[in-house]
């Protein structure tokens, strides 16, 4: 039931650490876009782009 606090507060601690360098930036927003995603999963659907 507490999995996913540590798994998005891990994807927060990455995304900070991501956004320290120019390169790391749209990896470090990936990751905060996934926050959501760890802390309310149900409801949440995974589609391919094209």
């Amino acid at each position: 039931m507490l999995a996913g606090w540590w798994l998005a507060l891990s994807h927060i601690l990455a995304g900070v650490a991501l956004c320290v360098t120019i390169i790391g930036i749209p990896f470090g927003v990936a990751n905060f876009k996934l926050v959501p995603a760890a802390l309310w999963p149900l409801g949440q659907e995974v589609v391919e782009t094209p």
